[in-house]
């Protein structure tokens, strides 16, 4: 095999380091920033790969192309160890053979994710077993973003999980069809359109949706967890209190056969409003926090989610091994998609919990950062907890949570930190790139220089089972997504 290129004496006032070296490439555009290559030949090599360059220096009448290398780990014979010392001068440099490259970095698993972008012969995958330790999708809109999580569907639906989807623009509604797009880049990672075999289309009441035969299902009052409700309804601390006393008034008075409703709630709350206004007896602020609530529980009531004319969705239905449930909001306001993502993960992880045997969930909540923010963190610790609690006791139970968000600067710390693998397309935004960068670990400098000019579908892998993180161009989708631009 011919090499590539050559190592370079150490430039006097490059900082390199103890593990990076730079080499003069003997074909002009040869190599490219993530190739793996070894330094070296025979016995002892050491694995490297190209994190920097090309850059071009003048040289007599023409020019040298030269590359930085990471050194990765040293192999002598049928050892490895880590890099103790630095190749010498006029080194040869070759590619590292497909086998060798998969082998070293471990991108392997039965949920195939695409290639290498720059070595397309070398397949990259996770293990299943890795998505219970949980999942970010983070891009910009047009990176690519939502390809990736169609191909994360169907890759845990074919592995057998459970997959719940809650879907913000409704584009993943016919996934059991084929897709009739982008089919020869299909083929050519060796695939064919064809959609998911067990599909449920959800869309809360009284929502209208794009799929015809979707599910229209309400929200029983009686079975929220009310402290999530009250915050994810607005309420503000003095609400919250006066709504959790309207409870128990109103669950002390009712007979055992009445449901508790939200109307129920709000009757009480209207009585006293009305004693307030005939004779005056509470404080002014306190009188003010009441009439505030019935404002605010009035709003919840007019949007028809809750105590609808609309059966439940029942749990268990979302829990068959290989069935995608898409949760369409894509004709649903802010506050009925924040009630139903709160009521239905409370609702799975109770399930999961009750019933460990149950297939793996893998679910997936777009634009993470809309449900719960880092600036609303303080108001939203129960809703905080309660996927907290989802994404840690969920882990030993098979629950698998995607994080997907364009802003993982406005995610609340503790959200961001559980994401163990993360995929990462085009971002431009230096706040977010920075968010990242500090909570992700073995990832080369020169990759993050690479993240605002990721080509669509690309992006940069970093996982726990990943030897160091990876550009990837992301395989397509083989069933349908509607465009909803």
């Amino acid at each position: 095999m011919e090499p590539v290129g050559y190592v370079l004496p150490d430039v006097e006032l490059e900082k390199l380091g103890p593990t990076r070296c730079l080499i003069a490439s003997n074909r002009d555009g040869g190599l490219e920033r993530g190739m793996y290559v070894k330094v070296g030949g025979g016995g002892r090599f050491y694995v490297s790969q190209v994190v920097d360059g090309p850059y071009y220096l003048e040289e007599g009448e023409g020019y040298r192309t030269v590359y930085t290398l990471d050194l990765a780990l040293t192999v002598s014979g049928a050892f490895q160890s880590a890099v103790l010392d630095r190749p010498a001068p006029k080194t040869p440099v070759y590619p590292l053979e497909e086998e060798a490259v998969q082998g070293f970095l471990g991108a392997v698993g039965d949920i195939a994710v695409g290639r290498l972008a720059t070595q397309g012969s070398v397949r990259v995958g996770l293990d299943s077993a890795t998505l219970t330790r949980h999942v970010g999708i983070f891009g910009t809109t047009g990176s690519g973003k939502s390809n990736t999580i169609q191909v994360m569907m169907e890759e845990a639906s074919k592995a057998g999980f459970a997959v719940l989807v809650f879907d913000v623009e409704g584009e993943y509604v016919m996934m059991d069809q084929p897709t009739d797009r982008l089919q020869d880049l299909l083929e050519d990672f060796g695939l064919k359109p064809r959609g998911v075999d067990n599909l449920a289309v959800y869309t809360p009441h009284p929502c209208a949706s794009r799929r015809g035969d979707a599910v229209r299902f309400g929200i029983p009052f009686k079975d929220v967890d009310k402290q999530v409700f009250s915050e994810v309804a607005g309420l503000n601390r003095m609400e919250q209190l006066y709504f959790m006393d309207l409870i128990e008034k109103v669950e002390a008075i009712a007979p055992a056969f009445r449901k508790i409703t939200l109307q129920a709630v709000l009757e009480r709350l209207k009585g006293r409003l009305e004693a307030q206004a005939d004779n005056p007896t509470m404080p002014p602020y306190i009188a003010e926090a009441h009439t505030s609530l019935y404002s605010k529980l009035t709003a919840i009531q007019g949007l028809g989610v809750v105590d609808a004319p609309a059966k439940p969705v029942k749990i268990p239905d979302l829990l068959a091994a290989g069935k995608v449930s898409i949760v369409d909001f894509s004709d649903a306001s802010d506050p009925v998609k924040n009630i139903v993502i709160a009521d239905l993960l409370h609702k799975v992880f109770k399930y999961k919990i009750a019933h460990p045997d149950t297939p793996r969930l893998f679910i997936v909540l777009e634009e993470a950062h809309t449900f719960i923010s880092r600036e609303k963190r303080g108001e939203m610790m129960a809703t905080l907890i309660l996927l907290l609690e989802l994404a840690r006791r969920g882990r030993k139970r098979g629950i698998c949570l995607n994080i997907v968000t364009q802003q993982p600067a406005h995610l609340p710390p503790e959200l961001l930190e559980l994401c163990n693998t993360r995929i990462m397309h085009r971002m431009s935004s230096t706040t977010n790139i920075q968010s990242l960068k500090e909570s992700t670990g073995n990832v080369p400098e020169a990759f993050w220089d690479t993240l605002p000019s990721l080509s669509r579908g690309q992006a940069l892998i970093a996982s726990p089972r990943y030897t160091q993180a990876i550009i990837a161009q992301v395989r397509p989708v083989m069933s349908k997504r509607l465009a909803t631009e």
